[in-house]
């Protein structure tokens, strides 16, 4: 069996859970070619890298070189060193579309993060990365070879959101924006007027926010009105009680170079409880979303329409829900994912 090392900063972002705890789990989970271990930048006096084949950096920055020094060390062993990365952050020709992306105003704290990326980056061996449109657009800054190996479903995501499916009720009509943080404002601006329309047309349906999203002049009557409905942040697994207690889930993404970066999770964690997803035709949507088949891509003008045709027609929204979900487990848990894996680092290995 062959051992793969990932080197960590912290074990509590979201990038640990997708890119480290769920590739470990399916590692795990049967007699396969690859182990693996990770550990935290804090303990990498401790490691005997002889021991692995492969070498992976998560995500991080190395402002003070320990990391270019941990990748010239397992060079000097004969390992090759990967960088797993999740976002387009590592070309200056791209820092103006991020900070106009996520509403960011500090480009002093980007150039520095950009620049302790890049640092890694002219380094290491190749990348590991969330989709193709990303690779390409390493492959195009550092002239070196990526895989894709997508962000996944876990364990415990499949077992709350199968225990989440059973208690589904429909009560109404329920719209859920699940991507409530101040980065996603322009986003959630885009649709805005067509969810302000949609719910003013039709009583019965209901909006929730999740996380911090400050409603516009437009939107504020529904709120006073109860129609809209504002909910803290919570963990990844009570997310999943939040999605299925709703009938679509909207993704909505100015699309540019940046949001075509962003994975496909927002499909596939709502279609684990069989919630029927809209979203922008980014890269990732348009290559698992076919649109009225397994969810809708909608585009400014769309929006209403598409939410229209879910509220009219009840059962053909469970019908698409239901083909998501079965859509999801085969492509984002278990087999198919774990063949990814194994693709992924047999092709860096050999």
């Amino acid at each position: 069996m062959k051992r793969v090392l990932y080197l960590a900063e912290d074990k509590k972002s979201a990038q640990f859970r997708y890119r480290v705890k769920n590739v470990a789990e399916v590692l795990g989970k049967t007699n396969t070619k690859w182990d693996m271990e990770w550990v935290l930048k804090d303990d990498l006096t401790k490691l005997d890298l002889e021991r692995f084949d492969l070498v992976v950096i998560l995500r991080q920055t190395d402002k003070d070189g320990q990391i270019g020094q941990f990748i010239d060390l397992a060079h000097k062993v004969g390992k090759k060193v990967l960088f797993d990365l999740d976002d387009l952050i590592f070309d200056y020709r791209d820092l103006p579309l991020l900070m106009r992306s996520t509403n960011s105003r500090n480009i002093f704290y980007w150039v520095g993060y950009f620049w302790g990326i890049r640092r890694i980056a002219r380094k290491v061996d190749g990348f590991l990365c969330t989709n193709d449109f990303l690779g390409k657009k390493l492959k195009r800054s550092f002239r070196k070879p990526y895989k894709v190996i997508p962000n996944s479903l876990n364990r415990e995501q499949v077992e709350v959101s199968e225990k989440y499916l059973k208690e589904k009720k429909h009560e109404g009509f329920v719209v859920g924006y699940f991507s409530g943080s101040p980065t996603h404002v322009k986003d959630f601006r885009m649709v805005e007027p067509e969810l302000v329309r949609f719910l003013n047309k039709y009583e019965g349906s209901l909006l929730r926010v999740v996380g911090y999203m400050e409603p516009s002049g437009q939107m504020q009557e529904l709120v006073a009105r109860g129609r809209v409905k504002f909910l803290d942040l919570v963990d990844y697994l009570k997310l999943q009680k939040l999605i299925a207690e709703v009938d679509v889930n909207i993704a909505p993404l100015v699309v540019n170079d940046f949001t075509n970066c962003k994975s496909e999770l927002k499909f596939f964690e709502a279609a684990a409880v069989e919630t029927t997803t809209i979203a922008s035709p980014n890269y990732s949507f348009k290559k698992v979303i076919k649109d009225g088949e397994n969810g809708f891509l909608a585009k400014s003008g769309e929006w209403f329409e598409k939410l229209e045709y879910l509220y009219e027609h009840t059962e053909e929204n469970e019908k698409i829900a239901k083909r998501a979900r079965k859509y999801a487990m085969e492509h984002y848990y278990w087999k198919e994912f774990l063949r990814k894996v194994e693709a992924a680092y047999d092709y860096f290995a050999k």
